[in-house]
């Protein structure tokens, strides 16, 4: 099996963190709009390395690069929307002179091109990372189109990114001809239509794509390959599929993989080969599928919006670890959680249940009544017991019945020589009414653990006013 390809990702991926996390003290900012009103030109008066700001909100399309440089959100949890209004292509990078160009953090949608809906790239390798592509349309590639013209052009890396719902006639997902052969890490791939050939994948002349933890499902093609379609590629260039899930795609012939004197080679991944092989067709003499621990198992999708891995998915647990893995997974869990990496662009992250804690309300006090007019605090304390030591409380997270402490202290409260902890809420505060009967404190300890107490209590019935009648003396 061809390894160029993979060492290529791991060299792609490594030059993502660096450029992604680490800049030049000479490089300068660029806000948009505060300093140019549009993106485009702040790309324009940009030098090699700077980086561009963007604030949330929404900008037109039709965006050229060609330099090196990063073109991010200014608020790093906002997604500003790159909109082409069906006209044109999002964003295209173009020549060597943006093979260090990074986009990240967009959502690009509207497109309607030619060669590419979201994003083009001919002859460039830039980083394209933690970017949705979505209900774009083109001719060849709605989401992605990338061409080069030799072996030795360089192609872009893709980490982190969704590709949904974008049609083209070829290519609905990703278009790849001439030597195009990007890197994708922990991307989804669902939702995408070709008229005619790849609904989610079209591969054309030599094209070796990497495609490492990725989801690819629910594509549909009027006519073949919708998981991936490949014409003429031939080793030493080919596809290569690991980690991943390649299914429930729908065509017409060729469902998961239509190889037309071509190579595919796939490893470690989730597939679904159909009923004796019909999902996978093969043309010409020279057509065929390198595979390695693959299994044939529906992945068992939590659901069909992030196609997220249920807890009994084979998926879990059944990737290899003898490549070169991102830290983190698409949704930015750690990519390995369990014995070994799982299949897709999702880490399955087991429900961590909540420690139990013993809890009273009004320590040492009999009477846990509560009177809900009153100004004053109440304590409630979190008991050290054989199995739970309250020492190891982080105490901004603790809340009782809605309410957070207004502070604590550490105190013996049954003189059992352990410390326990005893926090202070203002009743007024607190989420209760005159018929609760219990209340719940919960929290995490300071290594990020849940846990959580629930405590009997009463509440204070108002008094009523007596009503009487008053008669004066009459005479």
């Amino acid at each position: 099996m061809r390894r160029a390809g993979v060492l290529k990702s791991i060299i792609s991926f490594l030059v993502m963190v660096l450029l992604m996390w680490g800049t030049t003290a000479l490089a300068a900012e660029l806000h948009v709009p505060s300093n140019y009103s549009s993106i485009q030109a702040a790309i324009d008066a940009a030098v090699p390395g700077d980086v561009v700001l963007v604030a949330d909100g929404t900008y037109s399309g039709n965006i050229l690069v060609q330099k090196a440089i990063t073109i991010k959100p200014e608020n790093e949890t906002s997604h500003p929307v790159i909109d082409c209004a069906g006209s044109g292509v999002g964003v295209t990078f173009k020549g060597e002179a943006a093979n260090e160009a990074v986009l990240s953090g967009f959502k690009i949608t509207g497109g309607n091109g030619s060669y590419g809906g979201a994003i083009a790239c001919y002859q460039a390798s830039p980083i394209i990372s933690d970017c949705l592509m979505e209900n774009n349309i083109a001719l060849l590639g709605g989401g992605l189109y990338v061409k080069n013209d030799s072996a030795s052009d360089p192609s872009p890396a893709l980490i982190n990114c969704r590709i949904i719902n974008n049609s083209a006639n070829r290519g609905g997902g990703v278009y790849l001809i001439s030597y195009a052969s990007p890197s994708f890490y922990n991307c989804l791939i669902v939702g995408n239509y070709a008229s005619q050939f790849g609904g989610a994948f079209y591969c054309q002349k030599q094209c070796a794509p990497d495609i490492i933890n990725c989801t690819v499902s629910n594509n549909t093609s009027d006519g073949f390959g919708s998981g991936i379609y490949c014409t003429s590629c031939l080793d030493p260039y080919y596809p290569i599929v690991i980690n991943s899930i390649i299914w429930g795609n729908t065509a017409t012939s060729g469902t998961e993989f239509y190889l037309n004197n071509s190579v595919l080679g796939i490893s470690f991944s989730a597939f679904d080969p159909g009923v004796e092989n019909n999902n996978i067709q093969l043309l010409g003499s020279t057509s065929s599928v390198f595979e390695e621990g693959n299994i044939y198992e529906d992945p068992l999708f939590m659901d069909e919006v992030d196609y997220q891995l249920s807890p009994d998915s084979p998926c879990i647990d059944s990737g290899t670890d003898q490549i070169e893995l991102p830290d983190f997974d698409l949704e930015g869990h750690p990519r390995v959680i369990g014995a070994a990496p799982d299949m897709g662009a999702y880490e399955f992250v087991p429900e961590e249940k909540d420690i139990q804690v013993e809890v009273d309300i009004k320590p040492g006090c009999w009477d846990k009544r509560i009177n809900l007019k009153s100004s004053g605090v109440l304590p409630v304390a979190v008991k050290t017991t054989r199995d739970f030591s309250a020492r190891s409380i982080d105490p901004k997270t603790v809340v009782f019945a809605g309410a957070a402490p207004i502070g604590y202290i550490r105190h013996d409260i049954n003189r059992d020589r352990d410390k326990d902890m005893v926090f202070f809420f203002k009743i007024k505060k607190l989420d209760l009414d005159e018929d609760s009967t219990e209340a719940t404190l919960s929290g995490k300890t300071k290594e990020g653990k849940p846990f959580k107490g629930t405590a009997k209590l009463s509440i204070e019935k108002p008094k009523r006013k007596t009503i009487g009648s008053h008669f004066s003396n009459r005479r």
